[in-house]
């Protein structure tokens, strides 16, 4: 069997802006973190997580939001463009099997992958509607 992978354009696209915005965001919530918590401790991971569930951060100079909420939406962002980037993608099976056609012309036959509403006979070389004689 042969497959066909077909991707959608629109589908990739919003993929990779929701995986860039989502990545962006984890980078500036640990970017944030670690910049201040970097020398101040011994047991580091203990301290970037206490600071991430604790701190907050200023967007927009109006709105406030906790850096554990930023660093969800984030994830969440990064999970959603990797489902689109997988939903993007068509796959198509088709058989292998061949069909056997004939020319209404001139009654010669040949082999096919696929039974053609039209094609140009290889021996009379006409553009003809071949008739399908045998599938195999």
């Amino acid at each position: 069997m042969r497959r066909i992978i077909r991707r959608k354009l629109s589908g990739q696209v919003l993929g990779v802006i929701l995986c860039l915005v989502g990545i962006a965001a984890l980078f500036a919530v640990f970017w944030k973190a670690w910049s201040s918590i970097s020398t101040s401790s011994p047991n580091v991971l203990s301290s970037l997580w206490t600071y991430i569930l604790n701190e907050q951060v200023d967007l927009f100079s109006t709105v406030t939001i906790k850096l554990v909420y930023l660093s969800i939406i984030s994830a969440i962002f990064v999970a959603l463009g990797l489902v689109a980037l997988a939903f993007s993608w068509q796959i198509f099976y088709l058989s292998g099997e061949s069909v056997l056609l004939q020319c209404p012309y001139c009654k010669n036959h040949w082999r096919a992958r696929r039974a053609e509403g039209w094609a140009e006979c290889p021996h009379c070389r006409q553009f003809i509607q071949p008739q399908v004689t045998k599938r195999n």
